[in-house]
């Protein structure tokens, strides 16, 4: 018996030790490299006709090989890269002599790559040429469009000059364009300080908001950058708390939806109790000073990106980092860039401009109405709290998208322009329509309560009302963590289109809460901080750091030498050069085109309604005299 159980544990000892043995076989294969990349400036310095290539190269199936078995069983992530898909670049002429760039060039590359696959994995392959450069592509003259922008900008500098240069030698003029370009005038008034009833402390979260959105930004695009250890980037999109974090960093957003309704909402309640009588010029002109601050410094970038971006990015990079500004810039100066055109878009972050412009113009009816008719304000909360809840849900349900943006490493190597969800949920108005209106309900609640003396009964239920949410919060994305490991069919899911409504809702129902607990509070260190000169300054050039950054990071991620190697030290020096460079081209941006121009333009609209109330009162006085 002893022998029969002792024979049975060595037997099971034996086949477990060769199982490991298999798996260990099929785990520790030596994995291709997804991205090798030659030298390109070494290349472009040391051939004087230099021909550079950056290929696709697919492997093919081979069910026989252990390492093809490793490569399916890495693929069946989806958090992981496709490995086999490689991205191989290549200096031509350290391998062909005379080489030039024709048809033959791309059979030279396919043998070379597939040849060199095949005897270091021994797996065939395909490759395809992504693109191809040599000297005949930095000979290229400067176009029109390229030279018009130099002119604008030695225009905008010279303006600017002279303008400073006449107010620092106290030449008396009244010329608006004197005052308006003057850099010493236009840097007092960014530092100057807010009125002394606005809420500057929402001034603080706009500015901190902007810097989070920037440092994100700044680290997205080292997804799609040719890095040696990809296992690295793989092993944090696998973290178990990386779902949490992923749903925190796609709903961000919605800070600065639900901060723009309750701005917007504040300054027009504040309006309405000053001035009962109901006037749409009022809305036209908000409009129209809305238009007037974004739309100047905009056109100027986009102008950019259409001619100078192009030939700044040039190099082995350039074909992973499209913009198609020239032919699409007027998805963006019209604000609908976010449902025209996702896949191609004209400045990738600038999708977020049209739909709070869309948002703000929907909040304009909305106030407008509760001006007009007061007794509409409670039936109108009602509805927007209806919308706010049933919009998003009825999205993800008849779209049959995820609830939130599960991270897949295929789409973010698309920059999410082939994901369903990012072009159905994420970029459209209408589903970002909850946060705004929360916002604006914020806002009507804070002039409520601000005019009640119950103050000291309205401000502990809202502390309390603060930290239920804010556990529902919690909890809604916790349960993120869990998604990828619940079998849930899209397919006209009410689970995801209930839990997808509530998840959204939870944001900009939390902020705007936590905006009025800020308010209603009693001076603190922190609400100090928030409200400091240096917040407000970053506050008012917040809008330029928003349209340039997208110029600013992938101008320098294009320029890089790669492989790079990613880790927290090489971020950390990248972040900080894309925010200190960013932060520089904003201030300038702001000081020769933004302010000048809105301190015109606003001069021009307070003179017109000034004149249309002139034109008003002696017409009134003609009437009387009549009578």
């Amino acid at each position: 018996m002893y022998l029969l159980v002792e024979g049975g544990i060595v037997l099971s000892l034996a086949l477990g030790c060769a199982l490991c043995d298999q798996l260990d076989s099929a785990n520790n294969v030596i994995i291709p490299q997804i991205y090798e990349y030659e030298d390109f400036y070494t290349c472009r310095r040391k051939f004087k006709n230099f021909v550079y290539c950056v290929s696709d190269t697919t492997l093919q199936p081979n069910t026989s090989s252990n390492l093809w078995k490793r490569i399916l069983q890495l693929q069946s992530n989806r958090r992981n890269f496709p490995h086999d898909q490689l991205e191989r670049g290549l200096c031509l002429n350290e391998y062909y002599d005379d080489v030039t760039l024709n048809n033959d060039t791309y059979k030279l590359l396919d043998i070379y790559i597939s040849s060199k696959i095949y005897n270091q994995y021994g797996l065939n392959s395909h490759s395809k040429i992504n693109s191809c450069w040599t000297t005949t592509h930095f000979a290229q003259h400067r176009t029109f469009g390229e030279c018009f922008f130099v002119f604008i900008s030695l225009l905008l500098i010279l303006t600017t000059s002279f303008a400073t240069w006449k107010e620092l030698n106290n030449s008396a003029t009244d010329s608006i364009i004197i005052k308006s370009f003057s850099l010493r005038r236009n840097l007092q008034w960014l530092w100057v300080a807010s009125k002394p009833n606005s809420l500057r402390y929402l001034e603080g979260l706009r500015a901190l908001g902007t810097l989070t959105i920037l440092i994100v930004h700044s680290q997205l695009p080292i997804i799609r950058m040719p890095v040696w250890n990809t296992e690295d980037l793989e092993s944090q999109a696998n973290h178990v708390m990386f779902p949490l974090i992923n749903s925190a960093n796609t709903h961000m957003i919605q800070f600065f939806f639900t901060l723009g309704g309750m701005v917007f909402g504040i300054s027009c309640l504040t309006h309405f109790e000053r001035f009962p009588e109901f006037k749409i010029m009022y809305f036209l002109k908000k409009i129209l000073r809305r238009l007037i601050r974004l739309l100047p410094a905009y056109a100027f970038i986009i102008f950019y990106q259409a001619t100078w971006y192009k030939r700044m990015k040039q190099g082995p990079l350039e074909y992973k980092f499209n913009d198609y500004c020239l032919e699409h810039w007027w998805t963006n100066l019209l604000f609908i860039n976010n449902y025209i055109q996702p896949t191609k878009p004209c400045l990738q972050f600038s999708w977020y401009l049209g739909a709070d412009f869309q948002l703000f113009l929907i909040g304009s009816v909305l106030l407008m109405a509760v001006w007009k008719y007061p007794h509409m304000k409670n039936p109108l909360i009602s509805m927007m709290i209806l919308v706010a809840l049933l919009t998003p849900a009825y999205v993800i349900y008849n779209t049959s998208t995820d609830a939130t943006m599960n991270f897949d490493m295929r789409h973010a190597l698309a920059e999410l322009r082939t994901y369903d969800h990012f072009l159905k949920y994420y970029l459209p108005s209408h589903t970002n329509i909850s946060s705004y209106f929360f916002g604006i309900i914020a806002a009507m609640m804070y002039m409520k309560f601000t005019r009640s003396d119950s103050q000291h009964i309205i401000k502990p239920l809202l502390k309390k009302l603060l930290t239920f949410s804010l556990v529902v919060l919690f909890s809604l994305n916790a349960f993120t963590t869990f998604l990828p490991f619940v079998n849930i069919d899209n397919k006209k899911s009410i689970f995801n289109a209930i839990f997808g409504s509530l998840l959204k809702c939870s944001w900009g129902c939390s902020y705007s809460i936590l905006f009025l607990v800020f308010e209603l509070k009693s001076k603190s260190r922190l609400i100090n901080v928030l409200s400091h000169n240096l917040m407000h300054y970053l506050a008012k050039i917040s809008y330029c750091v928003y349209i340039v950054q997208y110029s600013v990071i992938y101008g320098l991620y294009t320029n890089f030498h790669v492989p790079m190697i990613y880790g927290g030290f090489n971020m950390l020096l990248l972040t900080s050069a894309i925010i200190l460079l960013t932060l520089i081209c904003a201030m300038f941006l702001y000081l020769a085109i933004e302010a000048p121009i809105v301190q015109i333009g606003n001069k021009y609209i307070t003179s017109l309604s000034a004149n249309n109330t002139s034109s008003k009162n002696v017409i009134e006085i003609k009437q009387i005299k009549q009578l």
